[in-house]
């Protein structure tokens, strides 16, 4: 059987349970080697970093979120067998007016002619 050696660490050296004194106690280092709690929090609140030091804080109101705030997505979107809800489709004046410029149009790409109430769909791209 092979000899195994575990070193032994010294209750100076090492975090103590002693520093957690209530459920949910989190540990964090208050300077450079110095350990130190910080208590739960309150329900919904949220843990922020104020002068290098976690705290707790009142979440705020929620801010608008729209699909156009974020970045174009470089690839196909998974919509994982769910229906979309109020679509609108790229639209255009009329028939003469789809896009008609390279690059633009994917096939399978929708536009509606809103003068003719008509709906057509890109077969070709080049």
């Amino acid at each position: 059987m092979a000899i195994t050696w575990k070193k032994v660490a010294y209750e100076d050296d090492v975090i103590t349970k002693a520093l957690l004194t209530a459920k949910g106690d989190l540990v964090y280092a208050s300077a450079s080697g110095t350990p130190a709690a910080l208590a739960i929090g309150t329900d919904d609140y949220i843990l922020r970093v104020a002068t290098d030091l976690p705290a707790w804080e009142a979440m705020g109101a929620p801010t608008a979120h729209t699909l156009a705030a974020h970045t174009v997505p470089a690839g196909a979107v998974d919509f994982d067998l769910q229906e979309a809800t109020d679509l609108v489709v790229m639209s255009a004046v009329n028939e003469a007016a789809l896009p008609a410029v390279a690059g633009t149009v994917a096939v399978g790409q929708l536009c509606f002619a809103t003068g003719e109430l008509t709906l057509h769909v890109c077969t070709a791209s080049e």
